[in-house]
């Protein structure tokens, strides 16, 4: 397997998605497209785990101990929301949605996975903008599956708002190819855009436009990973998305986000050899947390109260990330990795409560552990896990980050983020048991699928083993991956 064969599966199954078929042949190649590619994704990052750098492209396109991370997320994720996709939207009865939006569904679907892939892989700048911007692109069809009116709104705003955001990032890259150009070689030009070639001239790269870069990164790739005050397109995009599409959403395509603001942020530190960087890692980090506790202590919509959720969550990675130590960095890596099956499972559930209860108002939901035991204690663990609940995985990133603060003596930005994931967890206890265990009549409801509630129970099982343990393979990559991001260090 090959960076190439990993990134042309989903990008031909998209096509094949679209050849006018039955709506079961269609469900069978969007799933087992899902499937080929996350099982050809970790055949490659397992089978060379041992080497440091892969590259495919002339260079252009890499795998290194980072990118292999992402790769397991964005095709782990991908493969539980093909999945309950597969019974969420393939649906038959009246309401069932036409066999073309299918298809069209299920070709954005993969084009989105292969976009996703795109950025994590790309080793040349440029390249990782474009691919960011086909992630909006291919995306925002996915929002708008069902032609609503306020699905429309909601995707145009979605498209616009990360427009505008990747706009300012592309300032981002220029600058950082104009620093090269200033002070390299010019017979070497044709890499002055790749970020290992950068990263190893980093010092002769003018600092202060490097920091400038970074800004414009920061501001533009925040906006695609939902970094307040930049994150406004976020709880309109989750409110109107199916829940297959949420989950890709907030648990991979924020990352994959994250992931650009990374790559910068270690080219940035390697050329300053300063904590420029991080310190602006911390502030909006930070500032996200605080945005998003009101708005979850007050909300009305679950879908939105689990996208503010995100900005929380996003806001978390980045204080870790900006601590700059590798048990900070580990502690945000860690973070993303649990936040992305914990949101998916979150908003794998939200698929369920709307067929129970046929609408999104958090007071218009009670009882759901009566009308469906199996579902009531699912959605409630799951949100115990995402408030940071011990003994869930979410908990233990989260205690890895704040230890890392406290060691780096970041009293009051850890006491500030403490008070704030407090007012986090009540507000997700208050709201959570208030739809699980309210007062509702018991009435007949017809079960989901088996694939769908086995969805969910894979979450669950991943979400609680994950607080205890770290998969060995997975352990090692999150070690490596935080060394390069810390410039080398060891645990």
């Amino acid at each position: 397997m090959t960076i190439e064969k990993v990134l042309g599966t989903p990008l031909v199954f998209a096509f094949l998605c679209l050849i006018p078929c039955s709506k079961r042949m269609t469900r069978v190649i969007f799933t087992a497209g899902a499937i080929l590619a996350a099982l050809g994704a970790w055949s490659f990052v397992f089978g060379v785990s041992g080497s440091p750098r892969v590259f495919a492209f002339g260079g252009n396109l890499m795998m290194d101990s980072l990118s292999a991370v992402f790769v397991l997320l964005i095709t782990g994720v991908g493969v539980l929301s093909s999945a309950y996709a597969g019974g969420y939207l393939f649906r038959d009865g009246e309401t069932a949605i036409p066999s073309v939006k299918l298809r069209r569904y299920a070709f954005f679907f993969h084009l989105f996975l292969f976009t996703m892939l795109l950025t994590v892989f790309s080793n040349n700048l440029g390249i990782m903008w474009i691919a960011i911007e086909g992630t909006t692109l291919a995306s925002a069809f996915l929002v708008n599956t069902d032609d609503k009116k306020s699905s429309i709104e909601a995707a145009w705003k979605y498209l616009i708002i990360c427009s505008v955001g990747i706009s300012l990032a592309f300032f981002g890259v220029i600058l950082a190819y104009y620093s090269a150009v200033a002070r390299t070689a010019v017979g070497e030009s044709g890499l002055l855009l790749n970020w290992t070639f950068l990263l190893e001239n980093a010092r002769q790269l003018d600092p202060k436009i490097i920091q400038l870069a970074f800004i414009f990164v920061l501001v533009g790739y925040g906006t695609k990973a939902g970094l307040a005050p930049f994150h406004s397109w976020l709880p309109d995009a989750h409110s109107q998305a199916p829940a297959p599409v949420s989950a890709l959403l907030s648990g991979v395509l924020l990352s994959c986000a994250v992931l650009g603001i990374l790559r910068f942020h270690i080219l940035t530190t390697a050329a300053t050899g300063s904590n420029f960087s991080g310190t602006l890692l911390v502030v909006f980090g930070v500032f996200s947390v605080m945005i998003a506790a009101p708005f979850i202590l007050e909300q009305k919509d679950y879908k939105r109260m689990l996208a503010y959720s995100s900005v929380e969550h996003m806001g978390l990675a980045a204080v870790g990330l900006g601590f700059g130590s590798v048990i900070g960095i580990y502690g945000a890596l860690l973070h993303i990795v649990n936040h992305a099956f914990t949101k998916s499972l979150l908003f794998f559930t939200t698929g369920h409560i709307l067929y129970l209860f046929q609408t999104k108002e958090i007071s218009q939901v009670k009882g759901i552990f009566r009308r469906s035991p199996f579902l009531g204690a699912i959605f409630f663990a799951a949100t115990l896990a995402i408030a940071g609940m011990p003994p869930f995985n979410i908990f233990v990133s989260e205690f890895l980050i704040l230890s890392a603060g406290f060691q780096a003596k970041k009293f009051v930005t850890c006491g500030i983020l403490l008070v704030l994931l407090s007012l986090v967890f009540i507000g997700f206890l208050k709201h959570s048991n208030q739809m699980t265990f309210g007062e509702s009549e018991k009435v007949p409801v017809k079960p989901k699928s088996l694939v769908m509630n086995g969805v969910l129970l894979v979450g669950m099982v991943l979400i609680l083993m994950m607080g205890f343990y770290i998969p060995g393979p997975l352990q090692h990559l999150l070690q490596e991956a935080s060394r390069v991001a810390a410039g080398g260090a060891s645990l």
